[in-house]
């Protein structure tokens, strides 16, 4: 039989651990590649976004400029259109702001005593001088070169067209008050059947001419409103120059 040691048994050593290899150093944040790339995009983001407002703003810029250079020039042409013709019917009626003139007021007054009345207190003389003096007003105004003076000023087409279209409407309805003056001068010293018969084409032609100059007027006010002027001496709509 084996004898047993009694002596004390050798401890043994704990056994190690695993072996670790070495861990590596995360990189800081702002050098990894997904930050970057993402930085990067906004950047340029944030880059073209401020391209567009300059540029718009550039735009914007360049459009107001033009467009206050176009106001300026249509606001001479208007004002030069406007001298002269304005005074023109102020000499032969008056002024209402935007709303048509009064014109030839003692040639429709005679007519219409003339047709309703028989006879009329206007004499002869006043009715050929009205009829001269319309006549001048009418030449005045077709004198002037509306078209070449508002030629490339800044006006569109339609607010040419429209100015164009009142000269040729105001100045035909001057035409027509003049032949109804003549008419009824012709009618105060006519035979009764004869002076009833021209008093009632005199007030048919002036009836006519009132149409138009109201329809010419209404379009000449209504340019002079959109670049800021107004008709017939009243205030001016807006800045600008003075519509009086």
């Amino acid at each position: 039989m084996a004898i047993k040691s009694k002596g004390k048994t050798k401890a043994r050593p704990a056994p190690k651990g695993p072996r670790h290899g070495p861990v590596p150093v995360p990189k800081p944040f702002a050098q990894r590649r997904w930050v970057q790339l993402t930085a990067l995009f906004i950047a340029g983001l944030l880059a073209m976004m401020s391209f567009v407002w300059a540029t718009n703003g550039l735009r914007r810029e360049r459009a107001n400029k033009q467009a206050a250079s176009d106001l300026a020039s249509r606001q001479q042409a208007l004002s030069q259109w406007k001298a002269i013709l304005e005074p023109q019917i102020t000499a032969v009626g008056q002024l209402h702001g935007d709303i048509p003139p009064t014109v030839a007021s003692d040639v429709t007054t005679a007519l219409t005593d003339l047709v309703s009345k028989k006879t009329t207190t206007t004499k002869v003389g006043a009715l050929t001088s009205s009829a001269r003096e319309l006549g001048t007003a009418a030449a005045a105004i077709d004198h002037f070169d509306l078209a070449g003076t508002i030629t490339e000023k800044g006006f569109d087409i339609a607010a040419a067209g429209d100015l164009t279209s009142s000269k040729v409407e105001i100045l035909e309805a001057l035409h027509l008050y003049q032949q109804a003056a003549e008419l009824a001068a012709l009618a105060v010293n006519s035979p009764k059947p004869l002076r009833i018969q021209l008093a009632d084409h005199g007030k048919s032609i002036s009836d006519s001419a009132t149409t138009l100059l109201q329809s010419g007027w209404n379009k000449y006010a209504s340019t002079l409103k959109l670049s800021l002027l107004s008709a017939g001496g009243s205030p001016s709509v807006g800045s600008g120059l003075s519509g009086g």
